[in-house]
């Protein structure tokens, strides 16, 4: 017996057949000069809230590496950075690192 997958089902909010360059070639060229430049600033707005976002990762890893090391935190640690918080884990040496 063979494992039939379920049937595709078609997208509801699909747009209508046919390319963009096709709708875009109906529009005035002010009216596309307005679609160009609605993308590009979502483009540049998307760029400036992820270089805010880097911003703050990196600020935020600074902080936590100048609290350890006032704490007297004398060992390696690495700093993990992630969206949801900066994470300083202590590295724990090999054998064969201390033997060095």
């Amino acid at each position: 017996m063979k494992f039939k997958p379920p049937p595709k089902r078609p997208k509801v909010d699909a747009a209508p057949s046919g390319s963009s360059s096709s709708c875009l070639a109906a529009l005035s060229p002010l009216e596309k000069r307005d679609v160009v430049m609605t993308i590009i600033n979502k483009s540049t707005a998307l760029d400036t809230q992820t270089s805010s976002v880097n911003m703050r990762i990196q600020q935020a890893r600074n902080s936590a590496v100048a609290q350890a090391k006032q704490d007297g935190c004398t060992a390696n640690f690495r700093v993990f950075d992630s969206p949801f918080g900066n994470y300083l884990v202590p590295v724990i040496p090999t054998r064969e690192e201390l033997g060095q």
